[in-house]
C-alpha cells in the first residue's frame, strides 16, 4: 500500500468515527433537546516522512509517494522577519527577479531549459518550488540550483520588475482591497515592525540590483532552509542529488532584528482612509494578538474564530450581516497565529449607506461571544466541520511533509498533528469563552474603513479618542490642512506654477505639441502612445493614437465638431460633454485662462502630498469643481481632481518633470490617471513643440 492511500484511509476513518461520535448514529430514539455527549475522538496515523541534514546544515524533509512518476522540490529559508525601511518591497523584487538569469544562463535560457523537461519552476525571496517527472528530477534540480544559488540579477530583469511594481502600485489609490491592507497593516503594526511596513513607489525606486545581490548573500543561506521533497524519489536519492547540487553553498550567520511588540489602542478607534465615488465600505475591524503556533489555547482559539466567522458559512458574522441584515455578500473574520504577532481581522464589504449598522453588528458579536457561552449544538457543529477540513487536507501528499515543516520550524509537540481530533473534541463551551475573553479585546479594536467620505459623521460615535484619524491609500496619516502661506493668492499659485515649467510667456506661444511614449494599464497591459494636440480658440484639435508593436489598437479624433473613435474597424461618435471636457482641459494655458474667465479661484489652504508640502486650489464653475495641489518649494502641479463623464471623481497624479523640446518647457514625465476604479499611467518619452501637421491630423481617415 502506498503511503497517500494509507494516511488518507486512515484520516477518512477515523473522521467516520468522530462524526458518529459528535452527531449519534443508529435507529433508537434520540433526546435530541441537548446535544450528544462526545466520546473519545482517535489519534490518527498520517503517515511519516524521513527527515535528514546535508553536510551544510541544509535540513531535508522527503515524502515517498511513488504512486504517480512525478516530484517536487521545495525549499523553504526560515530567517527572523527585518526592517526593509526606505527599500520597503525589497523582497518582493527578490523574488521577481531570483530566477532572471546567472552568469551562464539567461532568464530565457532558464524557462527554455526548464519548458524542454515538461517541468515547472517558481522562485521567491525565500526559496523556490519546483516540479517534474521522476526521471528529470535531478536534471531540473541542475537548472534550479544554478537559478536560486547564482543569480546575477541583470539590470534589464531589475527595471522589467520595478515598472511592473510600480504599475501595480499605480492602482493602488484606487483599489479598496489594496488601501485596506496597507491601513491594516500600518494601523496594527506601525513602520517600525516588518509587518507595518508598506511599499510605495519611493521605496520601489530606491531598490538597486546591489540591494538584491546583499540580500542575496545575507539570507540564502542552507543553515536556515529546509527542503521538502514529496513524490517518486527515495530518501538516498535526494541525499545525493542534494549533496551534488548544493555542494557549493555555504553557511552563514543571519542577521536578527528585535522586533518590537505591537500596542493595541487604547479604546476603539477609526481609521478611515477615503476613496472618492465609492458605493461600499470596506470594513476591517482588527487588533495584534500574541498568539504562536505552539500557545496552548492555540486549537480553541482556532474553534472560537470558527463560530464568530471562520470558514463554516454558518459563521455568526455571515448569519448576522448576510442573512439576517443584507448588508452584504460575505462577512467573516481570522485570527491567524504567527511566532513573531497574529492578527484578528472581522471584514466585510458593505453599501456606503449601512456602514455604521454594520459596524454595530461587527462590535455585538465580538462582544457576544466574549459574554456569552455559545450553543453545545453550534460547538458540535463546528468540531464536525474543521474535523472534516483537516481530513481532507490529508488527500495530499504533501501535507506530511508540511506537517513534519511546521513541527521543526514552530516547535511543536511531535504528535501535534496525529492528536489533532483528540485535541478538537477536547474544546469545551467555557474554552471557546475563555479565549474569546482572552484573545479578542472588545474596547481596543481598530475600525479600519475604507470608503467614500460622506459618512464620516456617522463613524464618530465608534470612535473613542478625540475623532476619526484619517490615512492615505500607503496607511500615511493624514495631516489636517493649514491655512496657506501668508500672501499666496491664486494668482501667485499659478504664476509660480508657469514659472515652474517655462514661463507664461513661452507657453502662451504653444501652438501645437506632439508627445511620445507608451500607456499602461492594470496587469501589466502597455501601448505605445502618440498624441497630437493643436491649441487655439476656433481650431482646437486632439488626435490620440494607441499601437501594440507597431499596429494601431485605438485613434481617437476630437475636433470643434465633434469627436469620434476607431477601434477594432468600428467607428463610434463621442458624446458632446466628452467632446467639451476634452477641448477643455488640453490647453497649456488653461489655469491662466481660467483666472481670467467666469471660474472661481479659491486657496483652501496648505497640506503635504506624499510627504511634500503643497498649496490646495479650488476651481469652481456652476456645479463643476476642480481642486488641484500645488508644490510650495517648487510650485509644480502635483495632483488634480476634477468630475468624471460618470459621475465620479476623475483624480490625476503628476510625476518627474522634465524638460522637453528646443524651447526647454517641462512636462511630467509620468502621469497616473484614475476614474471609476481604474487607473492607467502614461509615461513622455518626447515632446516637440509647434510642429507642422499634416492636412489631415485631424481626421479619422484621410
Amino acid at each position: 500500500m502506498n503511503l497517500q492511500s494509507h494516511f488518507t484511509r486512515n484520516a477518512w476513518a477515523s473522521l467516520g468515527m468522530l462524526l458518529a461520535i459528535s452527531i449519534g448514529s443508529g435507529r433508537a430514539q434520540v433526546d435530541r433537546s441537548h446535544a450528544p455527549e462526545a466520546g473519545p475522538a482517535p489519534q490518527l496515523n498520517i503517515g511519516t516522512s524521513t527527515q535528514f541534514e546535508l553536510s551544510n546544515g541544509l535540513k531535508v524533509i522527503v515524502v515517498e509517494n511513488h504512486k504517480t512518476p512525478s516530484v517536487s522540490w521545495n525549499l523553504t529559508l526560515d530567517f527572523p522577519p527585518f526592517l526593509e525601511g526606505d527599500k520597503a518591497g525589497l523582497q518582493e523584487m527578490v523574488g521577481a527577479t531570483l530566477a532572471g538569469g546567472t552568469s551562464t544562463r539567461s532568464k530565457a535560457e532558464i524557462a527554455e531549459d526548464v519548458e524542454f523537461l515538461g517541468a515547472s519552476f517558481n522562485a521567491s525571496s525565500d526559496g523556490f518550488y519546483a516540479r517534474s517527472l521522476s526521471k528529470h528530477s535531478e536534471a531540473l534540480m541542475d537548472i534550479v540550483a544554478d537559478a536560486v544559488l547564482h543569480p546575477s540579477f541583470p539590470e534589464d530583469e531589475v527595471e522589467k520588475a520595478r515598472k511592473q511594481k510600480l504599475s501595480s502600485l499605480a492602482n493602488t489609490a484606487t483599489s479598496p482591497g489594496s488601501i485596506a491592507s496597507n491601513l491594516v497593516a500600518a494601523i496594527n503594526f506601525g513602520p517600525d515592525h516588518p509587518y507595518g511596513e508598506i511599499t510605495t513607489e519611493e521605496s520601489v525606486s530606491s531598490i538597486t540590483r546591489d540591494d538584491l545581490l546583499a540580500y542575496h548573500k545575507t539570507y540564502f543561506r542552507p543553515n536556515v532552509g529546509y527542503l521538502i521533497v514529496v513524490g517518486d524519489i527515495t530518501p538516498d536519492d535526494v541525499k545525493r542529488v542534494g549533496e551534488r547540487v548544493f555542494a557549493g553553498w555555504r553557511r552563514g550567520d543571519i542577521p536578527f532584528y528585535r522586533v518590537p511588540t505591537p500596542k493595541l489602542p487604547t479604546g476603539n478607534q477609526v481609521r478611515f482612509a477615503e476613496l472618492d465615488g465609492a458605493v461600499q465600505s470596506t470594513i476591517n475591524i482588527t487588533q495584534p494578538v500574541p498568539l504562536p503556533p505552539s500557545h496552548p489555547d492555540a486549537m480553541a482559539v482556532a474553534v472560537m474564530n470558527s463560530i464568530l466567522g471562520g470558514g463554516a458559512f454558518s459563521g455568526r458574522l455571515m448569519q448576522n450581516l448576510r442573512e439576517d441584515k443584507a448588508y452584504t455578500y460575505g462577512a467573516r473574520s481570522s485570527l491567524n497565529s504567527d511566532p513573531v504577532c497574529g492578527q484578528f481581522l472581522a471584514y466585510a464589504d458593505v453599501r456606503t449607506e449601512v456602514t455604521d449598522s454594520a459596524v454595530v453588528e461587527f462590535l455585538h458579536e465580538i462582544n457576544r461571544i466574549r459574554t456569552t457561552l455559545v450553543d453545545s449544538v453550534d460547538l458540535a457543529s463546528t468540531k464536525s466541520f474543521m474535523a472534516g477540513s483537516f481530513a481532507r487536507s490529508l488527500e495530499s501528499p504533501g501535507t506530511v511533509a508540511r506537517f513534519a515543516l511546521n513541527i521543526a520550524r514552530y516547535g511543536l509537540q511531535d504528535d501535534h498533528y496525529t492528536t489533532y481530533l483528540q485535541r478538537l473534541e477536547a474544546v469545551t463551551v467555557d474554552d471557546v469563552q475563555r479565549v474569546a475573553k482572552s484573545f479578542l479585546k472588545s474596547n481596543n479594536l481598530n475600525i479600519c474603513i475604507v470608503g467614500n467620505p460622506s459618512i464620516l459623521d456617522k463613524l464618530r460615535p465608534f470612535d473613542e479618542s478625540e475623532g476619526v484619524d484619517l490615512f492615505d491609500a500607503f496607511g500615511h496619516a493624514v495631516i489636517p490642512r493649514t491655512p496657506a502661506p501668508e500672501g499666496v493668492t491664486a494668482q501667485s499659485v499659478i504664476n509660480a506654477y508657469y514659472e515652474a515649467i517655462g514661463g507664461a510667456k513661452a507657453w502662451k506661444k504653444v501652438a501645437g505639441m506632439e508627445t511620445f511614449g507608451s500607456i499602461e494599464f492594470g496587469m501589466g497591459m502597455s501601448l505605445e502612445h502618440k498624441e497630437s494636440k493643436q491649441f487655439g480658440k476656433k481650431n482646437r484639435a486632439i488626435r490620440t493614437e494607441l499601437a501594440m508593436a507597431g499596429q494601431g489598437v485605438m485613434t481617437r479624433i476630437v475636433t470643434e465638431s465633434g469627436g469620434e473613435e476607431l477601434q477594432m474597424g468600428q467607428v463610434s461618435r463621442m458624446e458632446p460633454s466628452e467632446v467639451d471636457m476634452s477641448l477643455q482641459a488640453m490647453s497649456p494655458s488653461r489655469f491662466m485662462d481660467m483666472l481670467g474667465k467666469d471660474w472661481q479661484a479659491v486657496v483652501l489652504g496648505s497640506e503635504p502630498f506624499k510627504g511634500e508640502p503643497t498649496v490646495v486650489v479650488e476651481f469652481s464653475q456652476d456645479h463643476v469643481v476642480e481642486t488641484h495641489w500645488f508644490g510650495i518649494s517648487d510650485g509644480l502641479l502635483k495632483q488634480s481632481k476634477r468630475p468624471s463623464l460618470d459621475g465620479g471623481t476623475q483624480v490625476e497624479q503628476f510625476n518627474h518633470y522634465l524638460p522637453f523640446g528646443d524651447l526647454g518647457l517641462k512636462l511630467p514625465s509620468e502621469k497616473v490617471t484614475s476614474v471609476s476604479g481604474q487607473t492607467m499611467t502614461i509615461r513622455l518619452a518626447k515632446a516637440t513643440f509647434n510642429p507642422i501637421f499634416e492636412a489631415d491630423t485631424f481626421k479619422l481617415t484621410p
